[in-house]
């Protein structure tokens, strides 16, 4: 079972994430700040961290560079923010980011975004088609996306 680690400071929003990556199939630890989640990224070596941005004890991106000074940048992290400052995502992406999402984001999309950086799922076809010959050519048509970095409209 792969394990992810939420650090996010908005209780209401681990606990939905906690329920909703449960009932996907993995195992969720939650941190509300940075530094505890330093601490449990250590012990539990999640395979994917969600990492809110914004929060009090250790911003998201001085948690990301630290992981990295500690040896541990090869964990994928998808950044989470409300914030709408400008150049986030900028930042995110040169610390490595494999996914960023703006708040409020839709949950399947972040689903969706989990399990293609775990690598457990197929990217989708657009509109399958309903004979084989013609679903072949969808999917040599819709290449392995890149890894997503959302943005909310």
């Amino acid at each position: 079972m792969k394990k992810i680690l939420a650090i996010e400071d908005d209780a209401k929003i681990a606990a939905a994430l906690r329920v909703r990556l449960t009932a996907a199939g993995y195992e969720v630890f939650t941190a509300g700040d940075g530094f505890t989640g330093l601490k449990m990224t250590m012990t539990h070596t999640p395979d994917l961290i969600l990492l809110d941005i914004m929060m009090p004890v250790g911003m998201g991106f001085s948690v990301a560079e630290r992981l990295r000074d500690l040896g541990l940048g090869e964990i994928p992290i998808i950044f989470i923010t409300a914030s709408k400052r400008a150049g986030l995502r900028k930042t995110a992406q040169q610390l490595g980011a494999a996914g960023f999402f703006e708040k409020p984001y839709d949950a399947e999309e972040l689903l969706a975004a989990i399990k293609l950086i775990l690598n457990e799922t197929a990217p989708p076809v657009s509109n399958p088609a309903p004979n084989p010959s013609a679903s072949a050519t969808a999917s040599a048509s819709n290449p392995t996306p890149p890894i997503p970095i959302r943005k909310q409209a």
